[in-house]
């Protein structure tokens, strides 16, 4: 570590472009978050009763993710290892660093089980498989437990990573170019060396995740296809599945996309030992508006957000009226209206 040297470092590579930038997110988010938040508790019609609370978990997910990375935390992450510091409210705590990053994963970790759980719900609800009437009683009641389960027993091997700081911190500056010295006098925290392990953890829940959506998609695809088919599913009946299954769909890939960018960057990062901390600032901030984006869909791709922020915005009588369809065998409980 040397102290003296002159760092080449501009605004970007900054802890203060960085705060700023999350206070920045933060008090543009909050009123969508709230919006959303109002809308899923009061102006969720009947017709979506089914999907509501799922709604409900995804979206406070999001808000409790967005809020622990640019309130909380704020963590100004030294790649390349797992190592920074936090300047979020969580500064003012003990081993600041490590909870900053601990509560930040567990949050995302709880926005992708809710994800999966949408899609779950749906498939318990439309799919007339022989078999899902087991999946039901045997699989249904342990799916979400049994993740917020074993997604966070994940974080908690971390731990045992965590090496002696003071000759980690040595093997951390040898890595690292020049450096401010407000850096150099933080309260820099090494979590983990060997980034493989958590990047394989990451790696796997995401493909996870990705392949729980999948097979419900397909699943929900072919049943309700073959029911349409066997005319036991109305066109319109038919038609609102097929758009609500689209809305989610797009409410939950357009944020997960924001979080594979710095992935990808972190792994890179890793494996050629690159350092460039204006690149992690920028990566970190377009991670933390996929709150932003996933509120946005949500209020715009279903209907009865959408219409109730159509009239805030041309302040006009929310539509009232809701369109009664005729089924055959789905409940009319478990309509979802878009």
């Amino acid at each position: 570590m040397n102290t003296s040297c002159t760092p080449d470092v501009n605004f970007l590579d900054s802890p203060q472009f960085l705060a700023i930038s999350m206070h920045i997110v933060t008090a543009t988010v909050t009123p969508f978050h709230l919006l959303g938040l109002y809308c899923i508790l009061y102006k969720t019609p009947a017709q979506m009763k089914a999907v509501k609370w799922y709604l409900l978990n995804l979206h406070v997910s999001v808000m409790f993710f967005d809020n622990s990375v640019t309130l909380l935390g704020i963590p100004f992450i030294l790649a390349t290892r797992l190592a920074g510091y936090s300047l979020g409210l969580l500064k003012f705590s003990s081993y600041s660093f490590l909870v900053t990053m601990a509560v930040s994963v567990l949050s995302l970790q709880s926005v992708f089980i809710a994800i999966s759980g949408i899609f779950e719900s749906r498939f318990r609800v439309i799919c007339k498989f022989r078999w899902v009437e087991k999946w039901k009683k045997l699989v249904s009641p342990f799916f979400l437990p049994y993740q917020y389960i074993v997604y966070p027993s994940h974080l908690a091997c971390c731990v045992f990573l965590i090496p002696d700081q003071e000759s980690a911190l040595k093997e951390l500056f040898k890595t690292l170019p020049c450096l401010p010295r407000e850096i150099y006098e933080a309260p820099i925290y090494v979590i983990i060396e060997d980034m493989r392990y958590p990047m394989l953890m990451i790696v796997l829940n995401v493909a996870a995740v990705t392949i729980q959506i999948l097979f419900f998609v397909l699943c929900l695809v072919s049943s309700s296809l073959t029911q349409l088919k066997e005319k036991k599913m109305s066109l319109k009946t038919f038609q609102m599945q097929k758009q609500f299954l689209i809305a989610v769909i797009v409410q939950s890939t357009a944020p997960i996309i924001c979080f594979m960018v710095p992935l990808f960057y972190f792994i890179f990062a890793f494996f050629l030992a690159y350092y460039n901390q204006g690149m992690i600032n920028c990566l970190l901030v377009i991670a933390s508006i996929h709150g932003l984006i996933s509120t946005i869909a949500m209020m715009v791709l279903h209907r009865p957000y959408r219409e109730v922020l159509s009239s805030m915005i041309v302040k006009t009588p929310e539509v009232k009226r809701l369109k009664v369809l005729q089924l055959s065998t789905i409940s009319r409980s478990k309509i979802v209206v878009l």
